[in-house]
């Protein structure tokens, strides 16, 4: 992990707001852009960014590429500890309650075309 890139990639507001929502879960850019209200070109922009500092991983699913946290070295593991604490508290809460919510009204919908 080269300090100076990822501290340079950490400086960047919509990054941390796209860090703390993959802390929590694996997501793809869609689900990413309309939870932060970005267009999806800028997300991947970032999630780009953050691939390339090696602060993300990708996967693909189907068509979807899904984005998790990188947490593979000991200093990763103890930079994803920091920006846990780092996160709590706003307006990184309100990224995190507007992801549940956009998520559980999708469970809703797809329950009801059952």
């Amino acid at each position: 992990m080269d300090l100076h890139r990822t501290f340079r990639a950490l400086a960047d507001p919509t990054r941390l707001r796209i860090l703390n929502l993959l802390l929590n879960e694996p997501a793809c850019v869609c689900d990413l852009a309309a939870t932060l209200g970005l267009p999806q070109p800028l997300v991947s922009r970032h999630l780009a960014y953050l691939r390339s500092v090696g602060l993300v991983h990708d996967r693909r699913s189907g068509t979807r590429v899904n984005y998790s946290v990188a947490l593979d070295s000991e200093k990763a593991q103890a930079l994803g500890v920091f920006l846990r604490r780092a996160f709590r508290g706003e307006p990184f809460d309100e990224d995190l309650q507007r992801r549940r919510r956009k998520t559980a009204d999708r469970l809703v919908v797809i329950g009801e075309a059952s």
